[in-house]
């Protein structure tokens, strides 16, 4: 089990010293910037609740929810480097080696995330306490949601690497169009409770509506674990399989165009 394991935790050794190849300095400072933006970001929710903005949340709530988007970002959407691997050949080689090709995508995933979170969730914590936000989840199942979260993401990940392999080289476009719906679509940004009009409750039964929107319900105590879990077990249900077989026949389609 161990040799096993192995190759996959050097992937992720790997790819999180990745992360730091501009050297720590320039990593925290950048870190400490985002915690500005978050900051200002708190204070421009205290300013609209302050001017009677209706909303179906409270304002703790909603600085709780902003607060745990930023900080576990890398894990709420779950990037692999499948289009940079698809962009510059490097797929041949990883195909090559001894190790399955969505375990070295997962792994690379993991260890990428691995940095930002313990440098920069710190940093949110800190400014949520020093700005009176409550820290504690509500529910004790946003842990179990946020790993559905996790596993839904890496696999609608692999859903885009199928769509660039599909287009050719377009990759670039590709990652403009998943960062846009995943901007808007996911909950990651603005909460499904703040939405008009009851957008919120039909995005939130969406495949996309449930990565980070469904934990971070959770998290604020926006929503009841029966309201979220299901949803989130059918979609990866659903589209693990689906989408697996989809990476199987472009992984084919692209070897048998060169590559």
């Amino acid at each position: 089990m161990i040799a096993f394991i192995k190759p996959y935790w050097s992937e992720m050794r790997m790819s999180a010293r990745l992360s730091q190849s501009f050297g720590m300095a320039s990593l925290v400072g950048s870190y400490v910037l985002r915690a500005l933006r978050v900051g200002f970001l708190l204070l421009m929710w205290r300013s609209l609740f302050q001017n009677g903005a209706p909303m179906d949340m409270t304002l703790p709530q909603t600085l709780q929810y902003t607060l745990c988007s930023a900080a576990l970002a890398p894990l709420l959407d779950l990037r692999t480097p499948a289009g940079g691997w698809l962009h510059d050949g490097a797929v041949a080689s990883r195909t090559l080696r001894p190790m399955g090709i969505l375990g070295q995508l997962a792994a690379d995933a993991l260890g990428g995330a691995a940095v930002p979170i313990m440098v920069f969730a710190p940093l949110c914590l800190l400014l949520g306490w020093w700005m009176d936000v409550p820290l504690a989840p509500a529910s004790a199942w946003f842990l179990p949601s946020l790993l559905l979260c996790m596993a839904q993401g890496f696999i609608i990940d692999m859903a885009f690497a199928c769509i660039i392999i599909r287009v050719g080289n377009l990759s670039w476009q590709v990652d403009l169009l998943r960062s846009s719906l995943t901007t808007l679509l996911t909950g990651g940004l603005i909460p499904f409770a703040a939405l008009p009009w009851g957008l919120g409750r039909w995005l939130a039964l969406s495949p996309l509506g449930t990565l980070a929107g469904a934990p971070l319900s959770l998290y604020a105590g926006l929503s009841a674990p029966m309201q979220v879990i299901p949803v989130q077990i059918f979609w990866n249900i659903v589209l693990w399989p689906l989408i697996l077989w989809w990476f199987g026949r472009s992984m084919e389609r692209l070897v048998s165009f060169g590559g």
